[in-house]
């Protein structure tokens, strides 16, 4: 009977260093690769993801002495840290040098438009995150999912079991829903109405449309999945 090192070898299609510059040429090529690090104890494994090419995670799996699966632990690839330092810096930025500074300069002048411009700015950037950090989540648990069921750690059928028996009406996701399904249609048409109007940037474009319809899809799916059975 082969181990699981063994069955994750015969999955694996390509032999990279985890590093920042293989990360990056993941985001571009490579799609549908299972690419590992090997050494004898501990795998690094990643897959580019299906939504978001650059914020996919990676697979610690750490092996005993038999070569079976001691643990495995997901964390976000080093080309999705980086522009997650990247945009952070960004937004903190802009959110310094354009909003901040030009409200203390102007600090007796200070009317509720400033305030209203800024708790704008705030639900956006907070919205962009808990969208972004949703994909994350669910991606890592349909890749474990899958790696578990190619090594045989577990069976897809008790995998939809256990996912159908998980309540999505609870309080924390229905008041993420009501969140981000006003703020992902907002987006949307915002957009669109910009692209009518002629100014808006094609790569802005993309994120204002794709990036909402691919949320409202994917959450739409899965609560009619489950509502069918």
């Amino acid at each position: 009977m082969k181990s699981h090192k063994e069955k994750i070898d015969e999955l694996i299609t390509l032999e990279r260093k985890n590093n920042l510059l293989n990360h990056i040429s993941t985001s571009f090529l490579y799609k549908g690769e299972t690419i590992a690090e090997k050494s004898m104890r501990e795998y690094v494994i990643w897959k580019r993801n299906y939504w978001i090419g650059t914020f996919y995670p990676i697979f610690r799996i750490r092996f005993n002495d038999r070569n079976e699966i001691k643990s495995i632990g997901p964390e976000l690839s080093l080309n999705g840290k980086l522009w997650a330092i990247i945009i952070i810096s960004l937004v903190l930025s802009f959110f310094l040098f354009a909003l901040i500074i030009p409200m203390v300069e102007g600090f007796e002048y200070l009317d509720y438009t400033a305030l209203i411009i800024l708790a704008i700015y705030g639900l956006l950037v907070t919205g962009v995150y808990l969208v972004l950090k949703n994909f994350y989540r669910n991606e890592t648990k349909h890749l474990m999912n899958e790696l578990k069921i190619a090594i045989g750690i577990e069976n897809k059928e008790n995998i939809e079991r256990i996912e159908n028996e998980k309540k999505e009406w609870t309080l924390k996701n229905t008041l993420l829903r009501v969140i981000l399904y006003p703020f992902s249609i907002g987006i949307l048409i915002l957009t669109i109405n910009s692209i009518i109007q002629g100014n808006y940037l094609r790569g802005k474009a993309l994120i204002g449309i794709v990036l909402p319809i691919a949320y409202l899809y994917a959450d739409i799916y899965i609560l009619r999945k489950k509502r069918k059975k």
